[in-house]
């Protein structure tokens, strides 16, 4: 590095320590810090692979969406720029979170996507409107939340398990989600089960006219799993079935719970705090 960018880089960071300093907060974490180690120029290359390689699921400005949002303070599974490397790598076995091989993007642009991650955590906060405790209220009293979603160990886990979601989701893709749910279907993005819908509803009817209705939580060849509203697991063999509707592109939970506006708002907030 030339020693003009050296300065620029030292006078960077004073300046981050400076509004920390003056806003009466903790200096940068070190992580945060080993972004200052790129030049501008870098870290806006960095931005735009980021952009281009991850966006679409994290947000273009790192806020989240599908994925979690990550200009936060703290990213559990990337405490450092290593760390980050590692993960755009190798993904998160288990999770939506693909790896990218070299092929893809070289070793050189992955560190400047890392760099351009780590820089995410001083960004500024996004506000959001409504009040997180009156949103505990609406999610509890509506008689419908906990009847499909598990928040630290209760409800019922047919739909995605909320304990920590405001880690995995950002606060438009929240919104998204509750003004008009079948517009934000996950689906399995690496391994075998890739393009696999999530939560998908099913209506199974058997030869002898029983109906079973639910979310999808496996299937194969020859036979199908699904969900019930009451949380039981029924699994059926596709030659014994007179019909099965594949509900593509539809959510079981309804949209908005007819909320108002601010209620919505409430909801989102509390949503937004859960995992921190």
């Amino acid at each position: 590095m030339r020693q003009g960018s050296i300065c620029r880089t030292r006078l960077a960071f004073a300046a981050v320590v400076a509004l920390v300093a003056a806003a009466g907060l903790a200096a940068a974490p070190l992580a945060a810090q080993e972004a200052l180690a790129f030049s501008d120029v870098e870290l806006e290359r960095g931005q735009r692979l980021y952009q281009a390689h991850c966006g679409r699921c994290h947000g273009v400005l790192g806020l989240g969406g599908e994925g979690p949002g990550l200009a936060v303070s703290r990213l559990p599974r990337a405490p450092d720029h290593a760390a980050v490397i590692e993960i755009i790598r190798d993904g998160i076995p288990g999770t939506g979170m693909p790896g990218l091989r070299a092929t893809i993007l070289p070793d050189e642009e992955a560190a400047l996507v890392a760099a351009h991650v780590i820089s995410l955590r001083q960004a500024q906060l996004v506000e959001i409107p409504g009040d997180a405790e009156r949103g505990r209220e609406v999610f509890e009293t509506t008689g419908v939340c906990y009847s499909c979603h598990i928040v630290e160990g209760r409800g019922v886990g047919i739909g995605p398990e909320l304990t920590g979601i405001g880690m995995r989701r950002g606060p438009e893709y929240l919104r998204a989600s509750l003004v008009d749910p079948s517009a934000e279907l996950p689906v399995f993005r690496s391994g075998a089960r890739s393009g696999f819908a999530q939560y998908l509803p099913l209506r199974a009817v058997t030869s002898d006219g029983t109906v079973y209705e639910g979310m999808r939580a496996n299937e194969d060849a020859f036979t199908v799993q699904l969900i019930t509203a009451t949380g039981s697991i029924v699994s059926l063999r596709k030659a014994d079935l007179a019909e099965l509707e594949k509900r593509f592109g539809h959510s079981l939970m309804p949209a908005t719970m007819n909320l108002s506006g601010e209620d919505i708002d409430n909801l989102i907030a509390y949503l937004a705090g859960l995992g921190g």
